[in-house]
């Protein structure tokens, strides 16, 4: 790909272990080429919050500490798919994660007249992982992402990018 330009939606998948740098290399891809990233647990905690039926079914599996199936995944990543906001395409954040997954989002894609464009794994070693994920944190209003020693705010305790306040550390980290 060319720098800005895309002649046919896009669909991108960043794969690698948590604190490989998925998210950071998603918001560039976003900001350079127009891209939307899906994450897909920001998804179902989206979908859990605005009580889609889809939602509905997860939150009663996330409330009983089971995994969420791959049917409901995919049905909320369908659900967002159809948003005119990916019109250039998207990005996946760490989905698809097993053979099956892969399976479920090929058809997906083929319903849709879609392919995977590209995927790309990211690798980082151990010590690494654990210090990035140890020390991240995100604006709960923008989701602005921090890092206590890599990237902290200019001034403290308040967000960059919107001014929030409200700084917190996901629950699994």
């Amino acid at each position: 790909m060319q720098s800005g330009t895309i002649t046919q939606p896009a669909v991108l998948i960043l794969l690698g272990p948590p604190g490989a740098g998925k998210g950071t290399q998603a918001r560039m891809l976003e900001e350079e080429f127009g891209l939307i990233q899906l994450s897909t647990g920001d998804l179902l905690r989206a979908a859990v919050q605005a009580g889609t039926p889809a939602g509905l079914a997860a939150k009663a599996v996330m409330e009983a500490g089971s995994l969420v199936s791959d049917d409901i995944v995919l049905a909320i990543l369908q659900d967002r798919m159809a948003q005119p906001d990916v019109g250039k395409g998207i990005i996946l954040d760490g989905f698809p994660r097993t053979d099956g997954q892969a399976a479920a989002l090929d058809a997906l894609l083929t319903k849709v007249g879609q392919k995977v464009t590209a995927a790309v794994s990211l690798e980082v070693d151990d010590a690494a992982m654990i210090d990035r994920v140890s020390g991240r944190y995100t604006c709960a209003a923008c989701g602005e992402g921090y890092h206590d020693r890599f990237q902290l705010p200019a001034t403290a305790g308040v967000c960059d990018k919107c001014g929030g306040t409200a700084l917190k550390r996901r629950a699994d980290d």
